[in-house]
């Protein structure tokens, strides 16, 4: 350092001084002294500068109100200040001198894609001068300092840093998940393809691990061998998948026959639906063939079709019909067929099973699977027609059938073909026309579209019907009267069914029985039922099921403590029951789909104003009925110039309200 020192010297008293390399790129130091000795440019380090005495330091105290600052910036520092560098040095412009790496290699550098001198390589103004390029000129650059590094206080409350054991790592597919997907796209892209390599899919032992884990998952009842999930369990669940992979690659598997029992339809009492419950190795093997296959067949299906198909929920056929309904949709055709799964042809299902699957294995299994028997009290039946209800692959094989008919009411993207609309969940369908002559024809073609399909209508329930009359799906009751918005509630069926479900639960215990044991029981029933009807006008529904829930308890609980009935509902009432024993309430959980709630418009507000105002001339009861509606209007109408208006109402009527506004129930 100073044999340096001591040749920078010499060179100084000399006046050699070096002009190409004693060039400043920045302006003058920032320093409130300059410096007594300019940067000599050494020959022993090429493009390098050194300064032979320090710069004093920077006084704080005075360091802001001085308008001369570091790199010639002034007034008030770098803080939030635009940086400009002019590109001149202490000696005039800077020359286009190569620096000692470009000189070496005889040429100018040039950075990026063709870019000029200075464009990409500029540096911050805090980087040392001796640190730069030797006979280049400042570059123009723009750079704001903020937030922590202009020396700001913090804005708010710094989040915390994640800890890496907080992330949460991605969510990766399994091995029959990808498989779906790859199909799905396959077929997505190629329409007509028929995949003939299917068999060795289902054979594999992640499919039939994922083929068991659902129908574990779905429980169900055993078939004609008695053998149930549980017995399963207990015999080794490895050692059962292992013996039906090798019997579907020895090809030695055979399907076993179906037991038929019938269930009590829900709310039609004395009707009975009859069921096909298949074994449980059967149904395992229905469901591997459903992963394998139900991917081909979903890149071919509509989206009018809701029913039994993955990501399609009853509620989705639901907002369908609104938002038709909405757009002027008001004749309905609403179909009904006639035992649909007893009466599917099995040749024709076959053909249309063909079209996508090619492979001849999976096509006897599914043949077999159709025309194995049923047995029902011990005698065994062999149909040559209809799918047994009940089974795994059944609710495909039905969608696979009557998408014959949504082909020719919908395009692949779902749009309608015509005038008339399509809402199909599994058999139940509806079709929807803005005029009477659409609806008539369309259901003149419908009926023929069935013929050809070999399936019967039931003519006692299909029908051509209104809006205005009203007409029933998925459980709802839809009615809409002309210049009102539509409203939806459960049917009478439903309400039935619900309260006969509570009534069996409540009844199962013995009355020696806690009544938190009931409550416990019951809350999924009231829950599972309140989720699925909330999309609807169900509020007053919902107060109906929940005083026959809360009378069915009081009835029981007056039988174990042996008290009269006024008893039982003044001890058990409904804080008791709803808060302290938190019995599930459905009053409150209303959710409106989009299409069946809207908020009141001015022109509303305005017109029943107009109606109240001219009821200063009635007398009486009805009277006070306007009154009640004027505070209904002001508690309840989040609306600035309802409110104003019934501001100004309600003080031209002071008495009337000082009354009426002290009610609770209108303060809710």
């Amino acid at each position: 350092m100073e044999k340096r020192d001591e040749q920078a010297f010499m060179c100084r008293q000399e006046g050699e001084a070096n002009l190409r390399a004693a060039t400043e790129v920045n302006a003058v130091s920032a320093s409130l002294t300059p410096p007594a000795i300019m940067p000599i440019q050494l020959e022993l380090f090429p493009g390098r500068a050194c300064v032979l005495e320090a710069k004093p330091a920077t006084i704080r105290s005075t360091a802001r109100k001085e308008p001369n600052r570091r790199d010639g910036v002034s007034g008030g520092g770098t803080q939030r200040q635009t940086i400009e560098l002019t590109g001149e040095t202490l000696f005039g412009p800077a020359e286009k001198t190569p620096s000692g790496r470009e000189a070496h290699k005889g040429g100018t550098r040039k950075r990026g894609n063709e870019a000029g001198q200075g464009v990409g390589g500029g540096h911050s103004t805090v980087e040392a001068r001796d640190n730069r390029a030797e006979g280049r000129a400042a570059t123009f650059i723009k750079r704001t300092k903020q937030g922590k590094a202009a020396g700001l206080p913090p804005q708010g409350k710094a989040q915390p840093r994640r800890k890496p054991a907080e992330r949460k790592a991605p969510v990766r597919l399994d091995n029959a998940r990808k498989l779906q997907r790859t199909l799905y796209r396959v077929a997505k892209r190629q329409p007509r393809r028929r995949f003939t390599l299917l068999y060795d899919k289902v054979c594999r032992q992640d499919i039939l691990r994922e083929a068991w884990h659902r129908v574990k998952f779905n429980k169900g009842a055993a078939g004609v061998d008695q053998i149930d999930i549980d017995a399963i369990r207990e015999y080794g669940e490895e050692r059962f998948l292992r013996e039906v992979q090798q019997e579907l690659r020895s090809r030695g598997y055979r399907s076993s026959l179906v037991r038929r029992v019938h269930i009590p339809k829900p709310g039609q009492p004395g009707k009975t639906r009859p069921l096909g419950i298949p074994t449980v190795k059967d149904r395992v093997v229905q469901m591997a063939v459903k992963i394998v296959i139900e991917p081909l067949f979903e890149a071919d299906f509509i989206r009018c079709s809701f029913g039994f198909r993955p990501k399609k929920t009853a509620r989705m056929a639901l907002k369908a019909i609104v938002d038709s309904v909405n757009e002027e949709y008001l004749q309905v055709v609403d179909v009904d067929l006639k035992s649909y799964f007893d009466t599917i042809d099995h040749e024709l299902l076959m053909r249309l099973v063909e079209r996508r699957v090619g492979d001849v294995q999976i096509l006897r299994l599914i043949r077999a699977w159709l025309k194995a028997g049923v047995m029902e009290e011990g005698k065994v039946t062999h149909p040559d027609r209809g799918s047994p209800q009940g089974g795994v692959i059944s609710p495909l094989l039905s969608n696979i059938f009557l998408h014959e008919v949504d082909r020719r009411w919908c395009r692949s993207d779902g749009v309608a073909t015509g005038a008339v609309r399509l809402v199909r969940y599994a058999d139940d369908m509806v079709l929807l026309a803005r005029t009477e002559p659409q609806a008539q024809m369309a259901w003149v073609q419908l009926q023929r579209e069935f013929a050809e399909l070999h399936l019967a209508v039931n003519q006692e329930k299909s029908r051509l019907t209104t809006l205005q009359e009203g007409f029933a799906f998925l459980g709802f009751e839809f009615r809409k009267a002309p210049g009102r918005m539509l409203l939806m509630w459960p049917r009478t069926k439903a309400c039935r069914n619900i309260r006969q479900r509570v009534r069996e639960v409540v009844r199962s215990f013995p009355s020696n029985g806690p009544v938190e044991a009931v409550i416990r029981k019951l809350n999924p029933v009231l829950n599972g039922w309140c989720t699925y009807f909330r999309v609807g006008n169900s509020n007053r529904t919902f107060h109906k099921v929940d005083w026959a829930v809360r009378s069915e308890l009081q009835l029981w609980l007056r039988r174990k403590h042996q008290c009269a009935w006024g008893t039982a509902r003044g001890r058990w009432s409904y804080h008791v029951l709803h808060e302290r024993c938190r019995l599930y309430r459905m009053v409150g959980k209303v959710s409106h789909l989009d299409g069946l709630r809207r908020t009141p418009s001015e022109e509303d507000d305005q017109s029943r104003m107009r109606e109240i105002r001219t009821s200063g001339s009635m007398r009486g009861g009805r009277k006070r009925t306007f009154a009640r509606r004027a505070c209904l209007l002001l508690y309840r109408v989040p609306s600035k110039t309802s409110s104003s208006k019934m501001v100004s109402f309600v003080r031209s009527a002071p008495s009337q309200f000082a009354v009426l506004s002290s009610d609770p129930c209108l303060r809710r």
